[in-house]
C-alpha cells in the first residue's frame, strides 16, 4: 500500500500541474497559485506512503495535507476556475467541495478512536475512505474535464 500511496500521489501531482499548464486563459499567478494549493493534497498522499503508522506524527501530517488542505484549495481554485467561461460550472461545483470535505473530515475525527491497528472495531475506516474518495474524485473530475477540453 505504501507504493500505491506514493504512486497515486505522484500521478495526482502530475495531473494537477498538467491541468493548470493547459489553462492558458488564466493569469500566471492565478494558475500557479491554484496548482500549488491543489498540489498539497497529492504531496500528503506521498508523505503517507513514505511514513506509515509506525511514524504517527508524520503519517498524520500526510493525512491532513491530503484531506484537510482541499478545504482551502478547492474554493480558491473554484473562484479562479469560475472566472473562466469553459470552467465556470466546474468552478461552481468545486466551491461545494470545500464544505463537503470539511463535513467528511469532521465525521472522520468524530468516529476515530486512536488505538493499535485492528484492536478495535469501528466505522472510522469507512469514514476515512469516504473522505479520501471524495477528495480524489474532485481531482479525477478536474483531470477529465481538462482532457476533454484540450
Amino acid at each position: 500500500m505504501n507504493a500505491a500511496f506514493v504512486l497515486s500521489g505522484l500521478l495526482l501531482l502530475v495531473g494537477v500541474v498538467g491541468v493548470f499548464r493547459g489553462i492558458e486563459t488564466m493569469g500566471t499567478v492565478q494558475r500557479w497559485s491554484c496548482a500549488l494549493l491543489l498540489a498539497l493534497s497529492p504531496l500528503g498522499a506521498v508523505i503517507d506512503g513514505m511514513f506509515t503508522l509506525e511514524s504517527p506524527i508524520l503519517h498524520l501530517v500526510g493525512f491532513l495535507l491530503a484531506t484537510a488542505t482541499p478545504i482551502l484549495s478547492f474554493p480558491v481554485a473554484g473562484v479562479f476556475l469560475g472566472s473562466l467561461p469553459r470552467w465556470r460550472r466546474f468552478g461552481s461545483w468545486l466551491l461545494l467541495g470545500s464544505p463537503l470535505t470539511l463535513t467528511l473530515l469532521i465525521l472522520f475525527f468524530l468516529t476515530f478512536s486512536p488505538t493499535a491497528a485492528g484492536a478495535e472495531a469501528g466505522v472510522a475506516g469507512l469514514t476515512q475512505r469516504m473522505l479520501v474518495l471524495e477528495v480524489q474524485a474532485w481531482f479525477v473530475a478536474m483531470g477529465w474535464l481538462a482532457f476533454r477540453r484540450s
